[in-house]
């Protein structure tokens, strides 16, 4: 499998039109993980509104089918996916390329780089990586355990027995929306 590594902070590119094709699939991943940022976030809004108890629900129940929703809006064979090292839902865990952008990330927010994206060519299309960040807002459901609401610690621990997203911290890497964008997308 080729890969072609374009970091917000470098672009690795051959030939002119190899160099249109990455712009395209930055602009078009950006767009996407811009719209699903959008949609997860105003639920999740809503649901805070009422009770930390209740973004939690939002986050097991809805946050796949959100997912799913911006894909067939997009359409053109575009799949999406929210991943970490320390993933709450087993089925956000890292495939091993996914695992490369997560460490390029992470190692990039150690060093005080601010990386805005990272693509990985291959075969049959590219993957657009967005990096995410902990916000204040965040740490309710994935701050310090000790800290957290008992109750909340709960119902997370009920949804997901082997969960790995708590301990973080404001501004932290949180992991990444991969964009997947086929080659048949970019004409």
């Amino acid at each position: 499998m080729k890969k072609l590594f374009i970091t917000g902070l470098t672009i690795l590119t051959v030939g002119f039109s190899q160099a249109d094709e990455t712009k395209k699939v930055i602009e078009i991943g950006e767009n996407v993980s811009k719209l699903l940022m959008k949609n997860l976030k105003s639920e999740l809004m809503k649901a805070l509104s009422k009770s930390p108890y209740e973004a939690i629900d939002v986050c097991h129940k809805k946050a796949l089918e959100i997912t799913k929703k911006v894909e067939k809006e997009v359409d053109h064979g575009i799949k999406i996916k929210r991943t970490s090292l320390k993933y709450r839902n087993p089925k956000n865990a890292p495939d091993k390329y996914e695992k490369q952008a997560l460490q390029f990330f992470e190692k990039m927010f150690k060093e005080g780089k601010n990386a805005k994206y990272y693509v990985q060519k291959l075969e049959n299309g590219y993957r657009y990586y967005k990096p995410l960040k902990v916000k204040a807002v965040c740490l309710t459901c994935h701050g310090d355990p000790n800290l957290m609401d008992r109750k909340l610690l709960e119902k997370i621990k009920k949804y997901y027995p082997q969960d790995k997203a708590v301990g973080y911290k404001e501004g932290d890497f949180r992991g990444v929306i991969r964009v997947y964008i086929p080659q048949n997308a970019l004409k």
